[in-house]
């Protein structure tokens, strides 16, 4: 499987192939070939044998949305006179501590006009938790000026980070960071944006026995220390989004740079650093109709799929079967993703450990917990091909690659790690539910994902 999913990569290549040539007819019908030719595998081989492996849970999720219980639990969850007010559960299952349950509270015109709130408070099954707090106000003075505050605050007995050679520290955690930002529209869909934060870091000797570092070379970069971190920063940002939770066309990219003062800890002031980080995220339609089915085509869909047998769940690999379902062929979306974050400190091995960049389960390997491998330097691919099962429900497969180095000169193939897997996420157009794969990391682990957070947000 995992051979057969790095084709993903080609066929991301050659749609790019084919956007840059949409002026020539003759180009056009080339590159069609070839993409044909690359995504064969997907369409006739990987697509079908994903939807048997679901096949146990692909009569739930059509009731569901046979149902309208998306639409219910909506309706449920939604208040206010203008629908501006929407509260939920959120779940987040993961191995070991990071496990947790909490709710999201979001409130549109809260104070102001094009305003909006957003409230996450978490707990964690050891009992530790955390708060964020978004707030975004648009449109200041009917212009494209707008400014937002971001905050979080963590209360952990045994939080952990993974230094660069593999060891795993833990320490206690009572940080509490606070970020107020403004910007504007230069032109289109890019923005310019500044901002400046206070992070408060309040680190200390955990509450059980774990593993403590007592090196300098720990005490250099902050562990159990209390000090102060206050980013400046500077952002590009463009999105052509078609949808905010459910895209099927458009680009997000963004580019930033900080700069990094920190307050003096071990009797030292030499801790400042800069950071470079950018991001970007197309999405594509493939094939020749509207991603969104009609609910006539839904509810023809469910039919089909309600009573499935065993059988006729084997029938899907069957290549007449595969042939006939055209509908199906002609909605699937290819997202690619590309991220990069380098940090460069102003003092060799100076710079805090929470100026590290990391490599884990948003960046962007899934298999891995957030913040697996760490290095100042970390460069992610990832792409995700999606098609839907129901009008809500979309099935997905995904391979990422991620690299880690202390500058670009000592990234090599021994930092290369993959990750690859399937499920699928429920979704509406302007409301992200939930998602549930099983991720891999060649033949050594495996990870069950099962979180409310979207995969590219």
């Amino acid at each position: 499987m995992k051979k057969i999913v790095i084709l993903i990569f080609l066929l991301a290549f050659c749609v790019r192939a084919q956007e840059a040539n949409e002026d020539s007819l003759v180009v056009v019908e080339q590159e069609n070939l070839l993409l044909t030719v690359v995504s064969w595998p997907l369409v006739y081989i990987v697509q079908p044998t994903i939807e048997f492996l679901m096949y146990p849970v692909i009569p739930p999720l059509v009731y569901i949305s046979k149902e309208n219980l998306i639409e219910k639990v909506g309706n449920l969850i939604t208040y206010g006179e203008n629908k501006q007010i929407m509260s939920y559960p959120i779940i987040n299952a993961k191995l070991g501590n990071s496990a947790n349950i909490g709710f999201a509270y979001w409130h549109s015109e809260l104070f102001f006009d094009n305003d909006r709130l957003f409230l996450s408070p978490h707990l964690y099954i050891n009992a530790d938790w955390d708060t964020f707090l978004r707030y975004k106000k648009r449109g200041i003075f009917g212009t494209s000026f707008y400014w937002g505050l971001n905050s979080s605050y963590k209360e952990y007995r045994s939080n952990s980070f993974r230094t660069t050679d593999g060891t795993e520290l833990y320490y206690a955690d009572s940080s509490l960071t606070l970020n107020i930002y403004s910007g504007f529209n230069l032109f289109g869909n890019l923005d310019l944006e500044f901002g400046i934060s206070n992070n408060f870091y309040r680190f200390d000797f955990p509450s059980h026995s774990y593993y403590i570092d007592t090196s300098a070379s720990a005490f250099a970069r902050g562990h159990y220390h209390r000090y102060n971190a206050y980013p400046l920063m500077l952002s590009l940002l463009y999105n052509s989004l078609d949808e905010p939770y459910s895209a099927t066309r458009g680009s997000k990219f963004s580019l930033g740079y900080s700069y990094v003062p920190v307050s003096t800890y071990n009797s030292s002031k030499d801790h400042n650093y800069h950071v470079v980080d950018s991001r970007f995220v197309h999405y594509l339609l493939l094939g020749k109709r509207s991603y969104a089915m009609t609910v006539a085509e839904s509810n023809e869909n469910r039919e089909k799929l309600k009573n499935l047998s065993f059988a006729e769940a084997v029938e899907l690999l069957n290549p007449i079967s595969i042939k006939e379902r055209k509908l199906d062929m002609d909605r699937r979306i290819l997202i690619t993703q590309l991220k990069f974050r380098y940090m460069i400190e102003e003092n060799k091995d100076k710079a805090p450990f929470t100026a590290m960049s990391s490599l884990g389960t948003q960046f962007p390997l899934r298999a891995y917990p957030d913040g697996y491998f760490t290095a100042p330097l970390v460069v992610g691919l990832s792409s995700e091909y999606r098609w839907p099962l129901d009008r809500f429900v979309d099935a997905v497969i995904f391979n990422e690659y991620g690299m880690y180095g202390r500058d670009f000169s000592h990234l090599s193939l021994s930092s290369l790690k993959n990750s690859y897997g399937f499920g699928f996420r429920v979704r509406t157009s302007q409301l992200f539910i939930t998602r549930f794969a099983l991720a891999f990391h060649g033949l050594q682990g495996i990870s069950l994902v099962f979180t409310t957070r979207p995969e590219y947000e």
